[in-house]
């Protein structure tokens, strides 16, 4: 019976691996069209523009470009243009020639307003909106992320498959030029970005021009949930950025005002717990900054040293990445993306376990469903090792009579008493490690689904059953963890007795300390703990009975009357 039962469970397992693997690696790609442009949404341009510089390569420093009129070219009050896709609506402004808005259409700050869609616009400060350019001569900033800028485009809908630009132009008394340009796309969260600075006046310009994304998207200090238990202990959210292989972290209290960091980073970004906007140099960059604002949050920069004669142009072009942490999202911009996403030390293996709870949710269509069979498929994978251990604990636990013998015997002789407990454990054939090593091997997998499950962007707003309707959040009612908690409390008292009675008290105080550590945990990871907890109930039921029958109460151990050293 016993080996039908292992034939069943490791033929259920090769069968989710089989198909996870076939789906994932191997299934045909649908029919791919022969390669053409997709359809580009029509712009109204001004018959003096310049071919569209989002298009183009940009200028190398030291391209000379025509000649204009002279004096100054800007407007006279603020105007905006929207860009809408499928993905995000977004508002420009001329003022400074940033983002005033961008919503994610596909995500909602409150799922019971369906029109509260997650602005990635954070508090901004009057002067400053992302994506704004300034460019720092000898005497200071030249106060380019005030101007108002000439537009060059109008209202846009963009469709999946269709590409767009909007452009904005700035010109001083003096001759200082700014060209931006943003290409956006239906098809993904990048938005293409290149900043021309052009010198047009008598004298040679020098400076360092800046592309900026302020304010950061980290909460506010009031906005963060206090105590130890509070919504900052998920993990980093902040300004950080990717150097070699490796991110670092741009954390407030190293930054003085405004900082040069000291490398050019593969990507820059600003995040918070499950959103992120991400600058990727392409061309023209050779700096980044960072800049502590007056609330606290950090901004961040990509930079380019000017130096330029006149009817010289230096550009600056970048990839920017404005959306959620999801993996398929991110990659599509750019592969390094993904390490936005701090999966942790074992994040090897988080990854294709996140991979497997998404394809489970293609069929089942509720993460908290794919979490208990992501759950279930992990147990049955380990059930060998979690066997080994159960049976190495219970034949310790038969010899507790014997070893609470020697102790009593020996109580006085710590090195005897050793002795004659190994010697005991060599005569029964039992390895006192044998009940630990199975257990170190799903320490690695646990942490990795615990990371990964922490702040998985795929739980935020995915409702479960009755009163679980967001699995990122807290239990409202507390019931998970506390039946997490019972859970905990049975399987210790299931489990074979072995060791120092005195660790075995204190275990005992262990479920509290979980109950209380899981009060505030996010719903999906409480639902994982206690799906596992049930699972290993059950095992340790089925090991208990069985190994009751099977194994043979050893021999009473004959201690000779005498005393141990005193």
């Amino acid at each position: 019976m016993d080996d039908q039962i292992k034939r069943l469970i490791l033929a259920v397992a090769i069968s989710f691996v089989f198909l996870f693997v076939w789906q994932s690696y191997f299934a045909p790609s649908p029919p791919t069209p022969e390669e053409e442009t997709g359809p580009v949404v029509e712009e109204i341009v001004p018959a003096d523009r310049e071919p569209d510089a989002g298009l183009l390569p940009p200028p190398e420093t030291g391209e000379v470009f025509p000649e204009e009129g002279p004096g100054a070219l800007q407007e006279s009050a603020e105007k905006q243009v929207v860009v809408r896709t499928p993905l995000y609506t977004a508002v420009l402004t001329n003022r400074g020639g940033g983002i005033k808005s961008y919503r994610l259409m596909k995500f909602l700050e409150d799922p019971r307003e369906p029109e509260s869609f997650v602005e990635m616009v954070r508090s901004p400060r009057a002067e400053t909106l992302p994506l704004s350019a300034e460019f720092t001569a000898a005497g200071g900033p030249l106060g380019l992320q005030d101007a108002l800028f000439v537009i060059e485009g109008r209202d846009m809908l963009i469709e999946e498959g269709q590409e767009a630009s909007a452009g904005f132009r700035f010109r001083t008394e003096e001759g200082l030029e700014m060209v931006k340009t943003f290409t956006f796309s239906g098809d993904n969260y990048g938005i293409k970005t290149d900043v021309k600075i052009l010198n047009r006046g008598p004298a040679p310009l020098n400076g360092r021009l800046s592309l900026v994304w302020e304010p950061g998207l980290e909460p506010l200090a009031e906005e963060k949930e206090g105590g130890p238990f509070g919504g900052g202990r998920y993990g980093y959210q902040g300004a950080l950025a990717l150097v070699g292989d490796k991110t670092r972290k741009i954390k407030p209290g190293k930054v003085d005002g405004t900082q040069d960091l000291e490398y050019l980073p593969q990507w820059i970004a600003t995040t918070d717990m499950y959103f992120t906007a991400a600058m990727i140099p392409v061309s023209g960059a050779d700096g980044s900054l960072a800049r502590k604002q007056e609330d606290g949050r950090m901004g961040v920069a990509l930079t380019s040293q000017v130096r330029l004669l006149t009817g010289q142009a230096s550009a600056m072009k970048a990839l920017v990445y404005i959306g959620p942490k999801e993996m398929v999202s991110l990659r599509t911009v750019d592969e390094t993306l993904r390490k936005t996403i701090n999966l942790g030390f074992f994040g090897f293996i988080a990854q294709p376990l996140m991979d497997l709870l998404n394809f489970f949710y293609k069929y089942v269509k509720n993460y908290g469903l794919s979490i208990i069979i992501l759950t279930i498929l992990i147990k049955i994978f380990f059930i060998p090792f979690s066997t080994a251990s159960h049976r190495s604990m219970k034949k310790m636990s038969r010899l507790n009579p014997q070893i609470n013998a020697l102790r009593e015997r020996y109580k006085k002789d710590r090195e005897k008493l050793n002795q004659e407990i190994m010697a005991l454990y060599r005569e029964h054939r039992v390895n006192p490690a044998g009940g630990c090593l199975p257990i170190l091997v799903q320490i690695p997998v646990f942490f990795a689904l615990y990371r990964a499950l922490l702040g998985a962007i795929e739980l935020r707003h995915a409702p479960f059953f009755l009163w679980i309707t967001d699995l990122s959040a807290k239990d409202p009612y507390y019931i998970t963890p506390i039946i997490m908690g019972g859970t905990m409390f049975l399987q210790q008292k299931m489990t074979p007795a072995a060791g120092d009675p005195r660790q075995q008290k204190i275990m005992l105080f262990m479920p509290i300390m979980f109950t209380a550590l899981f009060l505030n945990f996010p719903a999906g990871l409480v639902i994982y703990w206690l799906v596992n907890n049930v699972l290993t109930i059950g095992h340790q039921y089925y090991l208990n009975k069985r190994d009751d029958k099977s194994l043979p109460e050893p021999e009473p151990v004959k201690v000779k009357k005498g005393k141990g050293k005193k």
